[in-house]
Formats: structure tokens, C-alpha cells, sequence
């Protein structure tokens, strides 16, 4: 499942506030910064303490995840070379077949880029599982499960919190305040 959405900082607020306070998610780094450990957000605060939401760096993405999905996320350390990485010898990664990632598009240059939650599909993950042995088995997760609190992460971010449609694309209340000042969503 793949869903495209266009938000600002205020509608990414009211889409966090959703998963710590109505479901069971678990947010984590997708990578981690240059020498540090994957860390699991706990609080909105936590979040926007850490990352410019208004702005599009490339940095504002997680990996969610419950237990109910029953597989496990893998905090797989990436080696670096420390040449290409002012130093730095390692990262780590947030990686599993299951896992729902949510990358948060953000303002640039008078465009804001849009925002996208998606994972495997069952099929799709059993089509990588031989070539991928860091990610184990494809088996180990409840793609039911999964299926459905995607489906529910959709729902409220394109039937609860937008306004309109561009196509497939929700466009939240702040994105599409953003538009009618210039923005362009892209």
C-alpha cells in the first residue's frame, strides 16, 4: 500500500498527535544520524524538538510498527566509510517486511513536497525474501494486521484531516492554506 499526501507542520502535528493517542504504533528513525543508535519516539515533542517539519530535508522519516504485526523490527548497523562521512564510522537502520514507513515532505524553494506512508505488500516482500536475508521471514509478519492499520492510517489522514483531492492526494487544511498563498504542491 502506497498513499501520497500533501501536509504542512501543523497537519503533521495532528497526524502524530493520531498515532500516539489512538493507536498502538510505534515510531522509529528510519536511519539514524552519523554515529548514533535508532531511537523510538515517544512524544510528539520528542519529534518536533528533533526535525524541522516545516522545512524538506530528507531527514523527517520513520518507520512504524506494533506488535500486532507480529515480525520484529531489525536495528541493523550500517557500516561507513568514515572518508565520505566527515569521520563517522557507522549508522544504524530501522529495516523489517512489515514495517509502515512515513516520510514527511516538507517546504522548499515555494514548493512543498508531499508526504507518503506505504509498506510491503505480502506478495510483494515474498518477491525480495531470497534475495534479502537480513530482513527473515516474510511468514513472521501478519499482513492482515498490517493491511489494517495502514488502512486506518489512511482513512484519517485522507478522510479525517483533508480538505480536498489533487488527484489521489489528500491535501490537508495547512497545505492547502499554503496553496492559496503561492505554494505549490509538487
Amino acid at each position: 500500500m502506497n498513499y501520497d499526501f500533501f501536509a504542512d507542520k501543523a497537519d503533521k502535528l495532528e497526524i502524530l498527535d493520531y498515532i500516539f493517542k489512538d493507536t498502538d504504533l510505534h515510531i522509529y528513525d528510519l536511519g539514524s544520524p552519523y554515529g548514533q543508535e535508532i531511537f523510538q519516539y515517544k512524544t510528539i515533542d520528542e519529534i518536533s524538538l528533533k526535525f524541522e517539519l516545516d522545512n524538506d530535508d530528507f531527514r523527517t522519516t520513520f518507520q512504524l510498527w506494533t506488535p500486532r504485526h507480529k515480525g520484529k523490527p531489525i536495528f541493523r548497523k550500517v557500516d561507513l566509510e568514515p572518508k565520505r562521512c566527515n569521520g563517522h564510522t557507522f549508522r544504524y537502520a530501522t529495516e523489517g517486511w512489515g514495517l509502515v514507513q512515513l516520510y514527511f515532505g516538507g517546504l522548499k524553494n515555494n514548493e512543498l513536497k508531499h508526504s507518503h506512508i506505504g509498506h510491503f505488500t505480502e506478495k510483494g516482500a515474498l518477491k525480495w525474501e531470497d534475495a534479502n536475508n537480513v530482513n527473515g521471514l516474510v511468514s513472521s509478519w501478519d499482513w492482515t494486521e498490517i493491511q489494517a492499520t495502514s488502512r486506518k492510517l489512511k482513512y484519517q489522514i485522507h478522510n479525517k484531516l483533508a480538505t480536498r483531492k489533487i488527484g489521489s492526494f489528500g491535501v490537508s487544511a495547512g497545505a492547502d492554506k499554503l496553496e492559496t498563498q503561492g505554494i505549490k504542491l509538487r
